[in-house]
């Protein structure tokens, strides 16, 4: 999904929070839109309030940085009890092939450092090594194991996969969720921008209203209400 550019220059936060004065300001003062330009009328106010609930409804970035920060941690809870589990295994499967070291190694002993560097590589780690011990499971089962620990096997290898699936998901809801907040904001941007131009010339006399007509300072000290000229379209003008 390719990125959708803000209008505005500043934070959703931000953005939503000025909105939101700006929409307080005009339930008051619409009148004075109204008869400067037949384009100010109750339907496009209420269009505005329904944007800006709409945008404010849709879960934050900090919302999913936190969800991400639990999947990380568990994740990594499970990486550590998958290598527990496995230290455990060890031990037997050199009870049951003492001294093969070869076959110690097709059991992944020599493996085993660079699986636990990320939740990816032990997940890789666990697959080959439950295929192992399947395939040595006569051995296995005569001396040392019982249906159990191949069920604790599979349910390790299953349960990192499930928390891995889950922390993708969240990476991609947040794309989207970004993506569609932004995309909300952007029109309810291009609505503000008429009422941001038009007062100017309602309030040139009264400033204390005025300043508050003004976008968020941009990152190079410019004033979106720049910009709100360029948005208005047809009504751009020089000045």
């Amino acid at each position: 999904m390719a990125s959708t550019t803000r209008l505005y220059n500043c934070s959703d936060a931000v953005f939503i929070s000025f909105s939101g004065q700006i929409i307080s300001i005009l339930d008051q003062e619409h009148s004075k839109f109204e008869l400067f330009s037949n384009h100010f009328t109750p339907e496009t106010l209420q269009a505005l309030k329904d944007k800006l609930a709409s945008a404010d409804k849709i879960p934050s970035d900090n919302v999913y940085i936190d969800i991400q920060a639990k999947s990380t941690e568990n994740i990594n809870k499970a990486v550590d009890d998958c290598g527990k589990l496995y230290q455990r295994c060890k031990f037997d499967i050199e009870l049951v092939f003492p001294n093969e070291k070869n076959i110690w190694n097709q059991f992944g002993f020599n493996d085993y450092e660079d699986a636990r560097k990320s939740a990816r590589n032990m997940y890789m780690f666990y697959s080959d090594f439950q295929f192992m011990v399947n395939l040595h499971k006569d051995e296995l089962m005569k001396t040392a194991w019982t249906e159990e620990r191949f069920t604790q096997i599979e349910q390790h290898k299953t349960n990192l996969k499930s928390l891995m699936d889950a922390q993708t998901k969240s990476m991609v809801e947040r794309g989207k969720a970004t993506e569609k907040r932004v995309e909300a904001l952007n029109v309810l941007y291009d609505g503000l921008a008429k009422y941001v131009k038009a007062a100017k010339y309602i309030y040139e006399d009264n400033e204390e209203i005025l300043k508050w007509f003004k976008f968020p300072v941009t990152s190079n000290g410019k004033k979106d209400d720049e910009a709100a000229d360029q948005v208005a379209g047809d009504e751009k003008t020089d000045a």
